[in-house]
């Protein structure tokens, strides 16, 4: 970003840069094994572990009739599931190959965007990187984030730009072609790239290339046909696609779970994927807002690259927003899905931002004013939950609950005097404890409103003396108010990126202890209490990792997605056949179950009822799983008829 500097420090030190990118890398792989030791496991890394073995072992096959819910395309699975078949089945081995992947994920990075922008930059890609706990938390668990985001970070390196050999498009394309065949939300990029590649290269390259591509994606189709159609049926409309029905869900498997979120929590998922993806996607929005005129541009082919990308991360952006926040089934997953793909915002920024010298309009203009003030009010109030204890303590609620306030009836005072929660009881019906939680949010909401109008108001000032300061210290000329603006707001989310305000407010699944210790320590327990060949009916937890490494027991298959493949009605032959269960299914297994496994957080609701109402013992309780996670101890039932 400062030219003559970046020369200097090049000429004076050519290794200082690549030095600066390895550091980021070490700071990147310190954080990600250290999340992936203390990260509690979650219902997907569970399935996508003990399904990939299942599979890669020979136990089941994707897609068989009464097999496990095979929701995902089937290298999302057996990609896990043969690196645990080759070295042995662990939580840990799971663990360390996503932080194998991330390493992976910067290596690809820092090759792209020192190709594109030079060695500085590249280090500064990496750093973004390495400093956001978020994304590095969602690549270092064994789900398919950090997968997918190797890949398509490689698919852009052998891909992007007009000096590509045949043999890096062939590549990028077959990478393509099993990315699809991992997670289907990322077939798009194929297709996409096909079109790229054909404009970049032309007709006879490009369809040779992605020829590869769709060769290998009709491949697996082909092996895993026709099971590999509930995918298809799962997720295409049925009026389009009536053809699909004999692998559809019957209609009458009522779901037993939703969502049921209100528009105020869709804009919430909505502004946590902004913050932990903010410099990718602020990247993006930059580009955009300051586009080049077709005149500004370098060569045609830096801007046919910037085009593919822009269609691209506007096509999975407005697919995956409308999967989750427009729909019932997994709003708050929007943070995880934009955590695919969000790099991409950071490509295309380093492409355009070289071209963007011209004088803006004033409706861009006012518009990055309008980002650069209000964005900050936005995530301060999205992050309020993190600072709530902290900003408005309960002692502090309390007092100013008993605060004594005159009595009044009309707009005459009344002699003596009531507590203000008092008052809010008269008027609002509320009592003390809804009084507190409506003054600790309406307080704690407006105080982070306008810590963020404040720090917006900051940031105005700095866009305004950005474009003196540079001109004094560098050959970089700003133009235009929104391009000091979008730079000035990167930058504050570049240094910001591991505050809770951004990336360090992704604390779900947080642990101050090693979580894969903890597993194997229950494993071990379990391992003693379970005979050999046991049948198991499983609620031990919403993770099933407990189960990966317990030699020679079984299990009905269908429990692994706990309640998101549980169903209020259908038949129950169709359920299992399809991987799903329900209330018959239910009463047969726990009878038919030898030992019945019961996380103490989830003994409730209908299990507890028939545990507690049946003839079923308790025969043991193991410890908890880590201390971190109350009542994870795991209640050992067995049936006992009369």
């Amino acid at each position: 970003m400062l030219p003559r500097l970046r020369q200097q420090l090049e000429h004076w030190t050519p290794w200082l840069p690549n030095g600066m990118a390895i550091l980021g890398a070490i700071a990147y792989f310190l954080q990600s094994r250290s999340y992936a030791l203390t990260q509690l496991s979650v219902l997907d890394e569970g399935a996508y572990l003990l399904k990939g073995f299942w599979f890669a072992s020979g136990q089941y096959v994707p897609y068989q009739d009464y097999g496990p819910l095979t929701n995902h395309m089937p290298l999302a699975f057996l990609i896990p599931g043969y690196i645990q078949a080759w070295f042995g089945p662990s939580l840990a081995l799971g663990r360390y190959f996503a932080v194998l992947l991330g390493i992976l994920f910067i290596l690809g990075l820092w090759l792209i965007i020192r190709r594109l922008s030079g060695n500085w930059i590249a280090a500064a890609a990496v750093w973004a990187m390495a400093l956001n706990p978020a994304l590095i938390k969602m690549y270092s668990v064994a789900v398919t984030q950090g997968l997918i985001a190797a890949m398509l970070v490689w698919i852009m390196y052998l891909s992007l730009g007009k000096e590509r050999s045949r043999w890096h498009l062939f590549v990028g394309s077959a990478i393509a072609g099993l990315m699809a065949l991992t997670r289907l939300n990322m077939t798009p990029v194929l297709f996409l790239l096909i079109l790229y590649l054909i404009w970049e290269h032309g007709w006879p390259t490009g369809l040779s290339a992605g020829a590869l591509g769709v060769g290998i994606w009709l491949l697996g189709h082909a092996i895993f046909w026709p099971g590999i159609l509930q995918m298809w049926a799962t997720y295409t409309p049925q009026e389009l696609t009536p053809f699909l029905d004999p692998w559809r869900v019957p209609v009458e498997a009522l779901p037993s779970w939703t969502s049921g979120v209100s528009l105020q929590s869709r804009l919430l998922s909505f502004l946590e994927a902004l913050r932990f993806n903010f410099v990718p996607l602020m990247s993006a929005l930059a580009a955009w807002l300051l586009w080049p005129k077709p005149d500004s541009w370098p060569d045609a082919s830096k801007r046919r690259s910037a085009i593919f990308l822009s269609v691209l991360l506007a096509t999975l952006l407005i697919m995956h927003a409308i999967a989750s926040l427009g729909a019932d089934y997994c709003v708050f997953c929007f943070p995880l899905y934009t955590a695919f793909f969000s790099v991409l915002g950071l490509i295309l920024f380093l492409l355009v931002w070289p071209s963007c010298d011209s004088p803006r309009s004033r409706v861009i203009d006012n518009t990055a004013k309008i980002l650069l003030f209000a964005l900050p009010a936005a995530l301060s109030v999205a992050s309020y939950s993190l600072f709530a204890a902290t900003i408005l303590p309960r002692p502090w609620i309390r007092q100013l609950l008993i605060f004594e306030l005159p009595r009044t009836s009309g707009f005459s005072i009344q002699p003596g005097t009531i507590p203000f929660w008092g008052l809010l009881e008269n008027r609002y019906g509320l009592s003390y404890a809804e009084s507190s939680r409506f003054v600790q949010g309406a307080l704690g909401y407006a105080g982070m409103l306008l810590l963020g109008i404040l720090f917006g108001a900051v940031l105005l000032w700095l866009a305004r003396q950005f474009p003196q300061f540079l001109a004094k210290r560098s050959e970089l000329r700003l133009n235009s108010f929104a391009s000091s603006a979008m730079l000035v707001l990167l930058l504050a989310g570049f240094v910001l990126s591991p505050s809770p305000f951004l990336g360090g407010g992704y604390r779900t699944y947080d642990c101050t202890e090693n979580v894969i210790a903890g597993y194997e320590r229950l494993t071990t327990e379990l391992q003693d209490e379970l005979p050999s060949d046991a049948l198991v009916f499983w609620r031990g937890g919403r993770s099933a990792i407990p189960l990966l490494e317990i030699e020679n027991i079984q299990t009905f298959p269908a429990q692994l997605n706990g309640d998101y493949s549980y169903r209020l009605a259908g038949n129950a032959d169709d359920l299992e056949r399809y991987g799903l269960w329900g209330p018959a299914l239910l009463q047969n297994w726990l009878q038919n179950a030898d030992l019945i496994l019961v996380e103490k957080d989830l003994y409730r609701t209908w299990l507890q009822d028939a545990l507690e109402s049946g003839p079923y013992e308790l025969l043991t309780t193991t410890d908890r799983l880590v201390d971190c996670s109350p009542r994870s101890e795991i209640l050992i039932y067995t049936y006992r008829p009369d």
